[in-house]
């Protein structure tokens, strides 16, 4: 993801990287190996589309292209960037007007906002005037690991099919 001006020059310049090196591995390929040069050439290009995607993101969010954003909870701290972005707040704007340090701005988005207090999440919220919706799904089963199951030695199969079913859970053996 990019997160200010810096990476997102950074990200251009390697994109360009990358092709040029598609274009220097076409032109030689005559004495390599097919299937090598096919390898080298995806791989390269499996890049260049990340290159691509988080650049048309950034690009989308400073433009203003870009309204909503939908992020799972543990994808919050890029929902807090790309509403920083799409705001026109670079690091050192946003750092004023939460009253702290570009620095601490940096910092909080390179460890991905990942030591920051409710309290400051909350006015962070505020500062970027966004909504925020949280769904807390309690329908989920418990999913059970094997070593839920496991018999000491010496208990049979038929007891832990009994366990098994005691926890609601239907099994059939096969003998």
């Amino acid at each position: 993801m990019i997160k200010n001006e810096k990476q997102y020059g950074v990200t251009k310049n390697n994109l360009k990287k990358f092709q040029d090196a598609i274009r220097v591995i076409s032109e030689s390929s005559s004495s390599k190996n097919p299937l090598l040069l096919k390898l080298q050439i995806d791989s390269i290009q499996s890049q260049i589309d990340v290159f691509e995607k988080e650049i048309e993101m950034y690009e989308g969010l400073k433009k203003g292209k870009i309204a909503n954003i939908s992020r799972g909870f543990e994808d919050l701290s890029c929902g807090i960037i790309e509403s920083r972005i799409a705001k026109g707040y670079n690091q050192k704007q946003f750092a004023e007007l939460l009253k702290t340090s570009e620095q601490q701005v940096q910092k909080y988005e390179s460890e991905n906002y990942s030591n920051i207090s409710l309290k400051r999440l909350q006015e962070i919220v505020v500062v970027l005037d966004v909504d925020v919706d949280a769904t807390f799904n309690f329908s989920k089963k418990r999913r059970f690991a094997v070593s839920d199951f496991l018999a000491p030695q010496g208990v049979d199969t038929i007891e832990i099919r009994n366990r098994i079913r005691s926890r609601g859970t239907t099994v059939s053996m096969c003998r």
